[in-house]
């Protein structure tokens, strides 16, 4: 019993990790697409008034953080299907290691009588 609560224990902490991971990726991404349009909008600005080197700085640290930001979002869209499709590989590997346990009580005694009278048929046939 405290094997299978440390399993489901061990499950809820993992997927409480994998979710902290990704929001963690996800405001950084947020941040930088922030920071980005902050820059970009700048820069406009800047080149609204007047062309020099602050307006090229301000482009290229705004391009720089709007494309880290982009890099991130996309980063999280990969991890989160890579994520999505381990969930339905562990989900189809329980229900494949349920459905694979032996059959308790008088499902189990017949499927066993069933299997030994199978052996016995098999091995009278070998004989002959």
């Amino acid at each position: 019993m405290s094997a299978m609560l440390n399993a489901v224990t061990e499950k809820v902490a993992q997927r409480a990790a994998e979710t902290a991971q990704t929001a963690a990726i996800g405001l950084g991404a947020g941040l930088c697409l922030l920071v980005g349009s902050v820059f970009l909008a700048a820069a406009g600005w800047i080149f609204l008034l007047s062309i020099t080197t602050a307006l090229l700085a301000c482009l290229i640290m705004g391009g720089v953080f709007f494309g880290a930001g982009l890099v991130m979002v996309a980063v999280v869209s990969i991890r989160s299907r890579n994520l999505k499709r381990k969930r339905e590989a562990e989900l189809l590997r329980i229900q494949a290691q349920q459905r694979a346990q032996p059959f308790g009580g008088v499902e189990g005694i017949a499927a066993l009588v069933i299997a030994l009278i199978n052996g016995f048929k098999a091995g009278k046939k070998t004989r002959l």
